[in-house]
């Protein structure tokens, strides 16, 4: 045709096509523009908040932890400052991470190994910083703070690490803090923690985590792409809350005596271990507690890691509280608790009298005296002065012949012995007050014969001299003398005074109302074993008298010396448990000497010293000891 081009026949094909195209385009516009109405309309607040976070950063500051005083003030644990080498997981993806990681792993000496697991336990929480590692020194510092642009994701933080003024002393009362471990992580969550704070790891940074830990201070920071900071740098910020000062109940010249004395006798006595406890038997306070071989709780701060692998390996085992966690037959200072039974039960009266012979035969069974002594007739002051094994042996003769399964535990436990005392101290142990039952529990193997798994007469006559299977810890010991001591009351120890601000001001009372109980044993009866523990200690034949008679008037001592046989034919452990003074006591002390040998020789030295410092004596009035058991 004349004046066009070519143009195709709109067929009803063609139509239909055209038709189909353009209800498919319409469409695809429509959902177009209603995605970007749902974008900016709907969820334009989201994405604004994200953008705004990734322009965000909030950068969390660690506070610091209480202090630890003891009751006079005097400062026992407090804080210094150092620095932490950070990570922030949402900074370090892909093969950065991996690049920088193997960058930085020769500088902290860290395995690339754990730095890459360390990083990755953040990966669930990327917009928080991840510890890598703690209290780096000052060259480490400086080489990150210059060379920033190479570690991409990694960053320096502040951080507040414990210090100990008085060094060594208490170590097991104090304890130790360290990182969250990866089997606690989930509980600390639960209980509002982020995963990466230090918390207390024994001791009362352990049990008084609750006020000692502050609350964290938090910073919001601009950054750019590559997560530094830019533009107004800090954008907001609060300061963080340190955590709340803690008093214990301490007397820090009592702590150092009883400790120096210890480490003393386990050298002139080549000891293996060490324990003591003075508590205040009025109320249960605890005056001092150690622990020997102890260990230097800054290590486990700051330490190098081989400082703190030896002091985790070392065979002696100097993490353990052997005051709350060793348990150990406790010998003749049992005795005072089996007269106390024996009197209230009515099986002797103060001024019955029994034979103290070099030997008796019981149930076809010879039982001997300490080194075959013989005393002729006692009662039981008398008997316990002298440490009369054969008179207690016939006590237990009779205990034996009472119609009740467990007449002597049922007495013992009165005073706390067979379960934890309750300290507010992690770790404690229960001892062991054997009975029926509990013999036929441990000897439940058909390796043993039904013989064996018996009680017999036997078991009940070693019972009262501390011996058998009798165990217990030196802080049961001291609560079951201060009950004797303060005519009848069993008390809950406790090592947590107050809790203060950090103006001083008292916020909680710790040591006010916790459980006691009465031993329910008449006073005249409670009379004749502190006369006993008293001649023990002073007495013409008294078996600690070598020790103890030089104290002045007002410092008199009463107690009971303990040779107690640990079951593995090695050397005897020395015990002393005892008050002062005698007539109005504020201390009981209860000390045990590994392998120390007689009651007199090292245990009673070492309570002595304990007593002259929170009497304020000399303790050039300590005498040296004797042989007895």
């Amino acid at each position: 045709p004349r004046g066009g081009g070519w143009a195709p026949a709109l067929t009803p094909r063609i139509a239909v096509r055209i038709a189909v195209l353009g209800g498919v385009a319409a469409v695809l516009l429509g959902i177009l523009v209603l995605r970007l109405w749902f974008l900016q309309v709907i969820a334009g607040e989201d994405y604004a908040a994200r953008a705004e976070g990734n322009r965000l950063r909030t950068v969390e500051i660690e506070a610091p932890r209480g202090n630890v005083v003891d009751r006079d003030g005097r400062v026992l644990v407090t804080n210094r400052s150092g620095i932490n080498v950070v990570a922030r997981p949402r900074d370090l993806t892909g093969e950065t991470r991996e690049r920088v990681l193997r960058r930085l792993a020769p500088r902290l000496g860290i395995p690339v190994a754990d730095l890459r697991d360390r990083v990755e336990s953040g990966d669930g929480r990327p917009f928080e910083s991840v510890i890598l590692a703690r209290n780096v020194d000052r060259e480490v510092e400086l080489y990150l703070s210059e060379r920033a642009h190479d570690f991409p994701g990694i960053g320096l933080a502040p951080t507040y690490l414990r210090t100990y003024p008085e060094g060594a002393l208490a170590a097991h009362v104090l304890g130790s803090t360290g990182r969250i471990g990866p089997e606690e992580l989930d509980e600390y969550r639960r209980r509002g923690y982020q995963g990466n704070e230090v918390v207390g790891k024994d001791g009362v940074e352990r049990a008084y985590e609750q006020f000692l830990r502050g609350t964290p201070g938090r910073r919001m920071v601009e950054v750019n792409a590559a997560g530094e900071p830019v533009g107004r740098g800090i954008v907001s910020s609060s300061a963080p809350v340190p955590g709340r000062d803690l008093q214990l109940s301490l007397e820090l010249r009592t702590q150092r005596a009883l400790e120096r004395a210890m480490d003393e006798q386990m050298a002139m006595n080549a000891a293996t271990g060490a324990a003591g406890v003075a508590l205040d038997p009025r109320t249960g306070e605890v005056l001092a507690l150690a622990s020997s071989p102890d260990y230097d709780p800054g290590v486990l701060v700051g330490g190098r890691p081989r400082e703190i692998q030896r002091i985790l390996r070392d065979p002696r085992q100097p993490l353990t509280n052997r005051a709350i966690a060793g348990q150990y037959p406790v010998g003749s200072t049992f005795k005072a608790v089996t007269a106390a039974a024996a009197l209230h039960r009515g099986m002797v009266t103060p001024d019955t009298l029994l034979e103290s012979r070099s030997s008796i035969e019981l149930y076809d069974q010879e039982f001997s005296n300490f080194r075959g002594q013989s005393h002729g007739l006692v009662n039981a002051a008398r008997a316990l002065e002298v440490s009369s094994d054969t008179y207690f042996y016939q006590l237990g003769d009779e205990f034996w012949k009472l119609p009740e399964e467990t007449p002597l535990q049922d007495e013992a436990a009165r005073f706390g012995l067979g379960e934890a005392t309750g300290i507010d101290l992690p770790g404690e142990q229960d001892g062991n007050l054997p009975t029926p039952a509990w013999k036929r529990r441990a000897y439940a193997g058909s390796q043993f014969t039904d013989f064996q798994r018996s009680w017999v007469a036997g078991d009940t006559i070693q019972l009262t001299i501390g011996q058998g299977f009798f165990l217990a810890t030196p802080l049961q010991m001291a609560v079951a003398y201060a009950a004797i001591a303060n005519d009848g009351t069993v008390v809950t120890p406790t090592i947590g005074r107050r809790v203060l601000d950090p103006s001083g001001r008292v916020q909680r009372e710790l040591a006010a109302g916790r459980p006691t109980a009465r031993l329910g044993i008449a006073p005249r009866h409670l009379e004749a074993v502190r006369e006993g523990l008293y001649r023990a200690a002073n007495g013409a034949e008294g078996t600690a008298t070598a020790v103890f008679a030089g104290l002045p008037e007002g410092a008199k001592v009463a107690g009971k010396t303990g040779t107690a046989e640990p079951g593995d034919g090695g050397e005897d452990h020395s015990w002393f448990v005892g008050y002062a003074p005698y007539d109005d006591p504020t201390i009981v002390v209860a000390v045990v000497i590994e392998r120390g040998g007689t009651g007199a020789n090292a245990a009673a030295p070492v309570v002595c010293e304990a007593v002259a410092a929170h009497l304020r004596v000399d303790p050039a009035s300590c005498g040296s000891g004797a042989l007895a058991n």
